[in-house]
């Protein structure tokens, strides 16, 4: 009884409130109808308004996707996929290109989804992105006629419907001078007057290096006529039976290593991961420097970085993409690490390093001194070759003492007069070689000055310890030059090791200089093929340098093999 006396007294008091407010007109229904045929409150409409991309990674878009979906990181948040299906692209790089018309590969096309409940119905959408990235980014709606360009400007509307369905592709990757971040800003208006706005944030999925241990798919070689014909044949007989192919490009320089850095990107699908070949290479003379056509060239793009900064003929060699390599997977790196040579005056295009680092998966790059080098590349000196067992590998270092080693050894047992650098221009016999005092002190000099600094950095750097080390026997010249064909500039290509005949002396019908790096490598089980580049060791070059792989991407997501996860 008391509880509805109040409730009559509270009545009351509301009806005198009412009768001394200000009389003011009430609109009819059928003016609401007319006037706000969908105004809904913008906490409602912000509630109903579905905007999100695969913010999970799991290949599909759904409610999950929300959380999380406007703060991007490597673990988590939409990934794009840089989206260039031409890797010869004759006038205009890609990503300067100020209007597209048209995805260049739908199916590499980042989903965005957006769905509207009825009552935004008569509304526009309009789609805009943060000023960084507006010109990185194209985006297209997908539509009954095809895929339309969209205006990301804020200037014109979608197609409107209540499933629409967005693709955004990235027209190019993270470097210097952007993050790789997208902001995507979706609002509705009706009437001119804003009723609901979501966000998300996308990025573009780093560039990933792969190392040595990763399965090839490819060889690239170039023909160079009679100079190199029985090298090619030979390196058909080692790589076919491997199940990789060997592309053999016509009018290619003869440094395929040097040309471009070929990698990989990964993008989430439904069923499995997605992996994309992507080579990086410099945007130098097209004329010398053509990106090399592949049979994987569906699958294989070019992205193109600037021109580097020293165009001179020891610079170009710094340059070269030999110069850039990467370890397995280390500890805390578990995507491996980059490291490239340091020639002082002329390093590896700061540019391309830049580019390393805003990936934010294989740096800090690791620089190494090769300043003494003839060709200033890291890929003469150090190389990692797996094993057998998964997750195991090893790191090939050149030693000159090791090579004065293999001399004095020779001597030793009697072998002073046999030939070594047989049948090349600077074939010499092991006495010989030891009777030159300023050789042989040069490259002791190097193992104590260079080799031995560079051994204790890696250590650190990598993790390394000393079992994983093997000194393989070279020496060097005076301008830096590998004196008799260099046995750690070789190439891991599906369980074999592809390698300089080193054309040593031949003791008991076998070369000795190949029989000691056997020794070296058979508690590894590494399997060795050595092939005839006399042709390249002439021009001081070896088979890594001669050649270029395209290996495939690691079966597990990058996301997933991060530290933090």
């Amino acid at each position: 009884e008391l509880a509805r006396q109040e409730l009559a007294r509270q009545e009351l008091a509301r009806q005198e409130l009412e009768r001394n407010q200000p009389t003011t007109p009430q609109p009819t229904t059928q003016e609401t109808v007319t006037e706000f045929p969908s105004l809904v409150a913008p906490a409602l409409a912000e509630s109903n308004f579905f905007f999100a991309g695969d913010t999970n990674r799991d290949g599909e878009i759904n409610q999950q996707d929300e959380l999380g979906k406007e703060q991007w990181s490597l673990s988590s948040g939409a990934l794009l996929l840089f989206n260039d299906k031409s890797s010869d692209r004759p006038k205009i790089p890609v990503w300067q290109e100020t209007k597209v018309s048209a995805p260049r590969r739908p199916a590499m096309l980042s989903q965005v989804h957006l769905k509207l409940p009825e009552n935004f119905n008569g509304s526009q959408v309009f789609i805009t992105a943060d000023s960084l990235a507006s010109p990185h980014i194209s985006v297209f709606q997908k539509t009954s006629d095809g895929w339309q360009s969209v205006d990301i400007s804020g200037a014109k509307p979608l197609v409107f419907s209540s499933n629409i369905v967005l693709g955004v592709e990235a027209k190019q990757f993270a470097d210097r001078n952007w993050n790789g971040l997208v902001n995507l800003r979706a609002t509705a208006t009706n009437n001119g007057q804003q009723i609901a706005a979501n966000t998300i944030q996308m990025g573009v999925t780093p560039w990933i290096m792969p190392s040595n241990t990763a399965p090839v798919k490819e060889v690239q070689v170039s023909d160079r006529g009679s100079g190199n014909s029985e090298f090619i044949s030979q390196l058909k007989q080692a790589v076919e039976p491997t199940g990789a192919q060997v592309k053999i490009i016509q009018g290619e320089r003869a440094w395929m290593q040097n040309i471009q850095k070929n990698g990989y990107v990964q993008f989430p699908g439904k069923s499995q991961l997605r992996n994309f070949n992507v080579a990086v290479k410099s945007n130098s003379n097209p004329a010398i420097n053509k990106p090399a056509k592949s049979t994987q060239e569906l699958d294989l793009s070019v992205f193109k970085i600037s021109s580097p900064p020293y165009e001179d003929p020891v610079s170009q060699w710094s340059n070269g993409y030999g110069n850039l390599q990467v370890t397995p997977p280390i500890p805390g790196h578990p995507m491996g690490r980059v490291y490239y040579g340091n020639s002082g005056n002329a390093s590896f295009n700061p540019e391309v390093l830049d580019f390393i680092q805003a990936q934010q998966i294989q740096g800090p790059a690791v620089d190494i001194d090769t300043s003494w080098l003839l060709t200033r590349q890291v890929d003469e000196i150090i190389n990692f070759i797996p094993s057998p067992t998964p997750g195991k590998y090893i790191m090939a270092i050149a030693s000159p003492e090791a090579g004065v080693k293999l001399l004095e050894e020779l001597a030793g047992k009697g072998y002073g007069d046999v030939t070594i650098n047989r049948g090349l221009s600077n074939e010499i016999t092991v006495s010989a070689a030891l009777k030159n005092p300023a050789l042989i002190k040069h490259n002791l000099n190097l193992q104590k000055q260079k080799l031995k600094p560079i051994i204790e950095k890696l250590k650190r750097e990598f993790s390394l310890t000393d079992d994983q080390i093997i000194q393989v026997p070279a020496m060097f010249g005076y301008s830096g030059y590998a004196w008799w064909p260099n046995m750690v500039n070789s190439v891991p290509i599906n369980g074999n090791l592809l390698v300089s005949n080193p054309r040593g002396a031949i003791i008991d019908g076998k070369d000795y200089t190949q029989e000691k790096l056997r020794q070296l490598l058979l508690p590894f089980g590494v399997n060795i093929s050595f092939l005839d580049d006399r042709y390249y060791q002439e021009l001081r070059g070896n088979v890594q340098s001669a050649t270029n792989t395209v290996r495939k991407g690691e079966e597990r997501p990058f996301w997933q093999s991060l530290p933090n996860n």
